[in-house]
């Protein structure tokens, strides 16, 4: 295998372990968050709930396809970046029509979407916490 095929592999690699952990921590988080609904304020929690619920769908999506890719770029020609790959595949295991899905459509979701759920805890918790506070200073 030429050197440039076989960077490109272990960039995948990497890939790989980075939308694991992404994927580990986004379950914690979820659960964390689900178990402390005092902590923000309704409509945020809905928010949050939903952001990193989407952001796991999408790392589900996202390491299915990164073995499609890693295959693609072992035949050649081999791409420059796994992000130009497009993963062909049948949304229903064996039936359906072919797909093509470069990975950076999902793993683009999976980020994005796990931070909006940060940000909209973060913003919740602020709003609950200075509601919080006001109700306890006197004249507030």
């Amino acid at each position: 295998m030429d050197p440039k095929t076989q960077q490109v592999l272990e960039a995948v690699g990497h890939f790989k372990d980075w939308s694991n952990y992404l994927l580990v921590t986004t379950v914690a988080a979820l659960g964390w968050v689900a178990a402390k609904p005092d902590l923000i304020t309704p409509r945020s929690m809905k928010i949050t709930l939903i952001c990193l619920c989407g952001s796991i769908v999408f790392a589900i999506f996202t390491l299915a396809l990164i073995p499609i890719v890693a295959e693609q770029i072992a035949s050649p020609p081999a791409a420059s970046s796994f992000y130009a790959v497009k993963a062909n595949f049948r949304w229903l295991w064996l039936w359906g029509p072919e797909m093509e899905l470069p990975l950076k459509a999902v793993c683009w979701w999976q980020h994005v979407l796990f931070l909006a759920g940060v940000i909209a805890f973060t913003a919740g918790a602020y709003s609950h916490v200075g509601t919080a506070i006001s109700k306890c200073v006197p004249g507030g």
